[in-house]
């Protein structure tokens, strides 16, 4: 990550998000936003990297980081009849959530990230002129050096902790997965997992070799993945009292029941947690 600057792994989620409203059939998530902080340099070359990619890839990686905020954004929306109206965003990079879904108005969001990621994405909104929700509450915060109990978020929440895992080490995973389980009770988070090779199926071997190829050229490598086994073990050994696993068939029957020719790999693990 360059000084200053979102991740570009961020920045190839936005580019993902945006395509996929634009090019797949069937639209699970409206993000054009998204695609249109990643700045002009930028582009060029993580467009690139993405049309090198074989079509089936492609697709599956859109629909992936599509659904993964889907699911997200659902969990919350529902959380409100229980009175669960905030919204963290753990490393919320060039995530939109605040100013275009239907129902943020409801909610405050909390949008914790790396100071240097904050920093430029609150100038992106600036430049193409879309001003900061009132509702948007922005924490700087690095989270290798300072703990989660220090940054004054709410004791109840619907977590979302998305594209973070896996490039972290195992022991800062457990750590943060700990500090959330350890808030009030209803709290729930969603986070996602990179899978094992040795799980995955063909498609799945090509996704994570694309993706991973992406950001390890770009200096964010993947550090840590997990068996299906293992996240969950993870997740109630910190202290979640409920783990629900979203596979790519679940999430298939859930949002594309009528498209079963659509491409979704095996390639992550999305969790839904609560305390």
């Amino acid at each position: 990550m360059q000084p200053g600057h979102a991740s570009r792994s961020a920045m190839g989620s936005a580019l993902l998000r945006a395509e996929h409203a634009r090019e797949d059939p069937v639209r699970v998530l409206d993000d054009t936003l998204a695609g249109q902080l990643v700045p002009a340099a930028e582009r060029p070359r993580l467009e690139e990297t993405i049309a090198g990619w074989p079509p089936l890839v492609r697709q599956s990686l859109r629909l992936r980081h599509a659904l993964r905020a889907r699911v997200a954004e659902d969990e919350a929306a529902a959380g409100l009849s229980v009175g669960r109206s905030d919204y963290v965003l753990l490393g919320a990079g060039l995530d939109t959530f605040a100013w275009r879904h239907p129902q943020a108005g409801l909610f405050r969001v909390w949008e914790v990230d790396h100071p240097d990621t904050q920093e430029w994405k609150r100038a992106a909104l600036a430049q193409a002129g879309v001003a900061e929700a009132a509702n948007v509450r922005f924490v700087s915060a690095d989270l290798v050096t300072t703990e989660l109990q220090e940054t004054g978020l709410p004791g109840l929440a619907t977590w979302n902790w998305l594209g973070v895992t896996m490039y972290l080490p195992r022991a800062a995973t457990r750590t943060t997965l700990r500090a959330i389980a350890s808030r009030q009770e209803g709290t729930t988070l969603i986070a996602d997992f990179v899978r094992a090779d040795e799980e995955l199926d063909d498609l799945g071997q090509a996704v994570r070799s694309s993706a991973d190829a992406a950001v390890a050229a770009d200096g964010e490598p993947v550090l840590a993945d997990y068996t299906v086994a293992e996240v969950e073990s993870l997740l109630v050994e910190a202290g979640f009292r409920t783990v629900t696993l979203l596979d790519a068939d679940t999430l298939r029957a859930r949002y594309l029941p009528t498209r079963p020719d659509l491409c979704l790999s095996s390639s992550t693990v999305l969790a839904v947690a609560a305390v």
